[in-house]
Order: C-alpha cells, then structure tokens, then sequence
C-alpha cells in the first residue's frame, strides 16, 4: 500500500511502465469498429449484448420523463452548472480584423462546431459530473447537435440521474450504448445514431483506444489514460487530508496512479497508516485498496525543487501542492489541474470549481490543456488583397524561391502580367 521507491530512475521507470500498458488493445479495437461500420445498428445491439450483458430493442433513450426529485441533488447540480457555466463564458475568444501595410484586409473568425458527440461512462460509477464538464462548454460555443452515448445498467437502461442530469442541460439526444462500439458509432454513423464531428469525454482504456483509433476520421479531445494525481508536501501538511486525497482519486478504478512526494520521512509514514485507517470508512474500500497496492507510490526528496522537478516529468494529471509557500510554486508546475493547499480536495474541481475536469493524462499535459470552449470552435481566416504593385512582387519572388511557378504566374496575373 503507498509503495515506496528510494531511486528517483526507478520511480519514473515504474510510471513510464505504468503509462505503456496502455497503450495496446487496438486488435480488439479495430474488430469491434470493422464490425459496427460493416453491421449498423443490429451489431451494436449484439456487442452490447456481449459485453453489457443487456439486450437492447432500442439504441436511443427518451429522456422526457427523467427527472431529479431530490431537491437537494438537483440544487446542488443546478449550482455546479453555474460555476462551470461562468468560468466558460470567459473562455469565449474574439475575432478580430487586421489591414496590413499595403492594403490586404485579414481577419481571424470562428465557427462552431456543428455537431458533437459525448460519451459519458456508466461502469463503476454513475459519472453525472462528466455530463456537465463536457456538454455546458460545447453549449456555450453555440453548439446545437450534441449527442450522448452511455452504457445501460443491468435493467437495460442507462443510470436514471445520467438521463436526468442531460434533460437538465437540455440535451435529447441520448443513446444506451458504451464502449468502444459507442464511438465507432458516433465516428461513423448507423442507422440510428447520427455522425458526428467531433468526440469528447473520457473511458476506459477500449474506449481510449477507440477514440485513437478513429482520430483520423473525426475530432477528439484526447485519448485519455487512467486518472493521476501526484501531491507535493512538505512538513506542514497534513497526513490525513493527504491520505483522503490519494484515496479519492485511487477509488476510480484499480489502474489509477497515485504519488506522494515529500520532503518529510514522517508525513509519509504518517500518511500510509491514515490511508490504512480512512480506507475503513468507504464503500469503496476494495478498489481503492487494489489501487493504492499496485499503483501507490511514496518518494523522499532532498527538497521541493525536486519534488517539482520530479512531477514536471510526470506532467500529471492532477497536482494538489499541499506546502508552506505553495503559493510561490504552482507556476513552475506542469500538470493538466493544480490544486493549491490542504484545503483544496481534487474533488473540489471534479465537481464545483468551474474549470473543466476533462484532463490530460499520461503525460500529455506537456503539450495540452484541460477541454474548454475552444475545443468545439474552429478558427479560420479571411484574406482580401490589396492592390499593391510591390506586393506582387515580392509576392512572385518567394514563390519563384520555392520553385512554385504557377503559385508565381497566379499571382501575376492578377497584375496583367503573364510572363
């Protein structure tokens, strides 16, 4: 439980061994998107049967009766919505005009993605939080067709708050269906469940793959792994806040990665026998256990520049630095979320914060962000040229440099001159 490594190579080796696990499964992928393309509707309905366990007679759900009748629930959906919906509205780019020196007129525009699909997991845990996060900011860049694929249940319909939660964001258009088949279906349509431009929302490691796979055809957010989260604590922190925070990310799944770096012996001893005493208190107990067991790790550094350096590689997921003087060390971090102070739960921005949980994992936070407004808007540019003789010019002297002689004589033409 919390294993810990004393060699800074051996702790990012046994993460870097972690991550590529991951990275298979395209065999079963690839069948199972053949069979879809090729099959339609009716071998959805088989697959499902297979791995679901559920026979469906209809692919799409209605949603019009589906309603959350505890009030508390719902005020606290309701406020969340708000707090994702405000920090989105600032997200929303400009476009502008420019006019160059010589008369040519640019502008930088945007257009909307015209429609969208969303998948929304519905194995261990009914992901309600993941509807929000990943329909508010395709509605506030104005997208009109959102589609929402989730697995059924044993009773052969999708979690009834799931159902809910999407007739409270206004989105109709929800499918029973999960899995790798799900974003086959929504990358290349069926008789039932329309194409879509772009997917977004996280899965398992088959509906990663699958969501890899497709990429070529139709947009993605990311191909996302399993969740991480790596803390940074120094001796002011404390052992039973961490441990609950490690514990809340472990309870995902049995694949979730958890880290402990600490300046402090004791913060990390203290922290494994309160991971062992709070584990007690979940139902969640069992997973939880076999994460922390087989993915848990503890490291001692010399100092928080190391543990920072040591997290930069990582780029996680989630960063919690939980110091004395965090405030002055969240900048030199990489990481898809940071989380400042003890008093700051990962579960604060999984549900209530307002910047978007739909993060980048395995590493990919080097290079990309948390999904946002600007993942379902398209910018393109708009050109009129000026009519200046010294344009031209110079103009058909880059093409010519490039060998580009018909990119040259289309330009010149537009100046009468063939030659």
């Amino acid at each position: 439980m919390l294993s810990q490594v004393l060699k800074k190579t051996q702790l990012l080796e046994k993460i870097a061994k972690q991550r590529r696990a991951f990275d298979g499964d395209s065999l079963i992928v690839r069948k199972i998107i053949a069979e879809v393309r090729s099959g339609g509707d009716e071998k959805i309905k088989d697959l499902t049967l297979q791995f679901d366990h559920v026979r469906l007679k209809e692919l799409r759900v209605s949603i019009d009766d589906c309603v959350i009748s505890n009030k508390l629930l719902l005020n606290a959906i309701s406020q969340a919505s708000k707090n994702i919906r405000s920090f989105h509205l600032k997200q929303l780019p400009k476009s502008f005009d420019h006019k160059q020196n010589d008369g040519t007129k640019v502008s930088l525009k945007w257009r909307t993605i015209s429609k969208v699909g969303v998948y929304v997991p519905g194995g261990n845990y009914p992901l309600l939080s993941t509807i929000l996060m990943n329909v508010i900011p395709a509605q506030i860049a104005g997208v009109n067709n959102i589609i929402v694929c989730t697995p059924p249940q044993s009773n052969g319909l999708p979690d009834p708050t799931v159902l809910a939660v999407c007739n409270f964001l206004g989105v109709s258009d929800v499918y029973q269906i999960g899995g790798a088949q799900a974003i086959a279906a929504m990358a290349f349509g069926t008789e039932t469940i329309p194409k879509v431009n772009k997917i977004v929302g996280p899965g398992n490691r088959y509906v990663a793959a699958a969501k890899q796979y497709v990429s070529n055809r139709v947009g993605i957010d990311m191909v996302a792994g399993p969740t991480e989260l790596v803390i940074i604590a120094d001796k002011t922190a404390n052992p039973t806040l961490i441990a609950s925070d490690l514990i809340s990310q472990a309870e995902h799944d049995k694949d979730a990665f958890t880290l402990l770096l600490s300046t402090n012996k004791n913060i990390i001893e203290n922290t494994k026998n309160e991971i062992e005493r709070l584990l007690q208190k979940i139902s969640t107990k069992n997973t939880a256990t076999e994460s922390l067991k087989n993915n848990g790790v503890s490291f001692f550094a010399e100092s928080l520049d190391e543990c920072i350096e040591i997290s930069n590689q990582i780029a996680p997921e989630h960063l919690s630095i939980q110091t004395n003087n965090m405030e002055t060390l969240y900048d030199k971090c990489i990481a898809g979320a940071i989380f400042i102070g003890q008093e700051t739960p990962v579960a604060w921005g999984d549900y209530w914060a307002g910047p978007n949980h739909t993060l980048p994992t395995s590493g990919t936070a080097k290079y990309r962000g948390l999904l946002n407004v600007l993942d379902f808007l398209v910018p393109y540019s708009v050109t009129k040229a000026g009519a200046n003789q010294k344009s031209v010019h110079a103009i058909s002297l880059l093409a010519e440099a490039e060998g580009l002689m018909g990119h040259a004589l289309s330009v010149n033409l537009r100046n009468g001159d063939e030659s």
